[in-house]
């Protein structure tokens, strides 16, 4: 059988670019997890709801789980790692970049709405939710940049 009729599809793209996209799945995945629990939790007056530790540890542990077995398999699918490159460089540069801006607009409401007298539990989600959205921005970059330079 030749290679165009077998069932088995094959990604061409670097590893780079299959590593930010398995993990932008992962981290808006767990993401929307953790903050579909989160919401339940927000209608508590206490200052650290009960189960909100124990999520928090939850999401922690499946992040790095995922994103440990999405690398191996990733890596042994790859069978080796494409040398950095100045356009590899570029295109973290530039992702990077875009995560940073991301991430201060997220710092920056995060600290006014102290102004809107939420609880410290919400500030703190608000902060998650911009780190979140920082990463999200961070992977969606690398794979844009890269599809834009190929």
């Amino acid at each position: 059988m030749s290679e165009s009729t077998t069932n088995r599809q094959q990604i061409n793209a670097p590893f780079r670019v299959k590593s930010a996209g398995g993990s932008l799945v992962v981290i808006v995945m767990i993401g929307a997890y953790y903050f579909a629990n989160v919401f339940e939790l927000l209608a508590s007056e206490e200052n650290l709801p009960d189960g909100a530790l124990s999520l928090a540890i939850t999401a922690l542990i499946l992040m790095i789980v995922a994103e440990v077995v999405l690398q191996i398999v990733l890596f042994i699918g790859a069978g080796k790692i494409e040398d950095r490159t100045e356009r590899g460089d570029a295109v973290s540069t530039r992702s990077a970049s875009n995560a940073y801006l991301a991430l201060s607009a997220g710092v920056l409401i995060t600290f006014s709405a102290m102004f809107a007298r939420l609880s410290p539990f919400e500030m703190g989600n608000l902060l998650l939710l911009a780190f979140l959205l920082a990463e999200i921005v961070k992977f969606g970059s690398q794979i844009v940049c890269y599809r834009r330079s190929a």
